[in-house]
């Protein structure tokens, strides 16, 4: 349904309600510097993600930074949460747009004052094209934020591992 494999979600459900071990999964990403502030970043087989920083920062603005990537990997992770939970409700999606915006205190990550260093009051916007009433379309945008992955990864704390 809406180009989702529903079925393939419900096998796995499945599979991980008869062995409750595959509910975990590691995901991994590589980061080699290339110069300045310029990255390449691998993910499985996939073509390198150049991310950089605009000029203002430091950088030669050839690929998006990652405050850029992350809320546009926030918002892509909400939306597909969403359409997942909209096709396992039987609900045809006609389209999805998500927009995202957040604020950025600079001066913390420049070192210019202390504060909080992350992105601030993150704003998620979606409009959706669907079979359902806007209640419902609602009611389901209330659980994706709640079950999508990478939104509740951003109050997760992280370790650091030099090697």
């Amino acid at each position: 349904m809406n180009g989702i494999n529903v079925k393939a979600l419900e096998q796995t459900v499945e599979a991980i309600q008869n062995d409750p071990t595959l509910k975990m999964r590691n995901w991994a990403a590589q980061v080699k510097w290339e110069n300045g502030v310029k990255n390449l970043v691998k993910i499985r087989d996939f073509e390198n993600i150049v991310m950089d920083e605009p000029e203002t920062l430091g950088g030669t603005d050839e690929g998006p930074n990652p405050v850029e990537m992350l809320i546009g990997s926030a918002a892509s992770c909400f939306a597909i949460t969403f359409e997942v939970l909209a096709s396992q409700n039987g609900i045809t999606i006609e389209a999805v747009t998500v927009d995202i915006e957040a604020g950025l205190n600079a001066a913390v990550f420049l070192g210019l004052e202390e504060g909080d260093g992350g992105i601030i009051n993150p704003v998620i916007s979606l409009k959706a094209e669907t079979s359902a009433p806007i209640e419902k379309v609602e009611e389901i945008a209330k659980v994706a934020l709640v079950k999508s992955p990478v939104l509740a990864s951003l109050s997760t704390e992280i370790n650091v591992k030099v090697v």
